[in-house]
């Protein structure tokens, strides 16, 4: 039990090398350090995975959850080191990546308990409300527009049904690392957002951008331990 500690801690540090390397070092050291950085979520859930004494079905989807998550992550990485036209396509790869992600966490959710309504009602909600402030913020969207409101329904499809598992298992052990998890996925992609689609690469925004995504893959891995 105590390993996957050491690994978490190692998968921690990671990151936080990378984010000093995206903030400050080269688009190519960057993107080499992102993958390790994603890979290191992954080696949190495969050390989780082998710490449990039964493997059931929703574990090998969360596993491809995330690994769609990591290459997701190298598209989006590649952006800085291609021609600047090519970045329309390579965030709608990112975000394709991103949402088969988040249905094989979906259906990993409905593996573990049924369909809670509260997964449409917040997906819903939180789309409709990204619409409307994507217009009200005037951000340049282009061929990402429908591909994006897509990904935000599949995400917050996502958060809505962990919230319902969370809640009946009265928010506490897996199931509450879950949520947390799914919450920061959200709200990273919330940060991401005017980052992409409005300029707004301020330094402070890029870093609370990948604390939260990082520390949403880490502790959906982690949960996994206790789910």
């Amino acid at each position: 039990m105590i390993m996957i500690f050491y690994i978490l801690g190692a998968a921690i540090l990671l990151v936080l090398l990378y984010i000093v390397i995206e903030v400050k070092g080269s688009a190519l050291n960057a993107f080499f350090m992102k993958a390790l950085a994603s890979f290191g979520f992954i080696m949190v859930f495969v050390n989780a995975s082998f710490e449990r004494e039964l493997l059931k079905p929703f574990i090998f989807l969360f596993l491809l959850g995330l690994v769609s998550g990591l290459l997701g992550d190298l598209f989006l990485a590649l952006r800085p080191l291609r021609p600047k036209e090519e970045n329309e396509m390579l965030i709608n790869r990112g975000i394709l990546a991103f949402s088969i992600g988040h249905i094989f966490y979906f259906f990993g959710l409905l593996m573990i308990s049924d369909f809670h309504y509260m997964a449409i009602v917040i997906s819903v909600s939180v789309t409709i409300l990204v619409i409307v402030m994507s217009y009200v913020l005037k951000f340049d969207m282009k061929k990402n527009r429908i591909p994006s409101y897509i990904y935000s329904f599949l995400i917050f499809l996502m958060v809505g049904q962990t919230i319902g598992l969370s809640s009946v298992e009265g928010f506490s052990g897996g199931p509450l690392i879950l949520l947390i998890g799914a919450i920061l996925f959200g709200i990273s992609d919330l940060i991401l957002a005017p980052i992409y689609f409005k300029g707004a690469n301020d330094k402070k925004m890029v870093i609370l951008n990948l604390m939260t995504y990082y520390g949403a893959q880490l502790l959906i891995a982690l949960s996994i331990l206790y789910l």
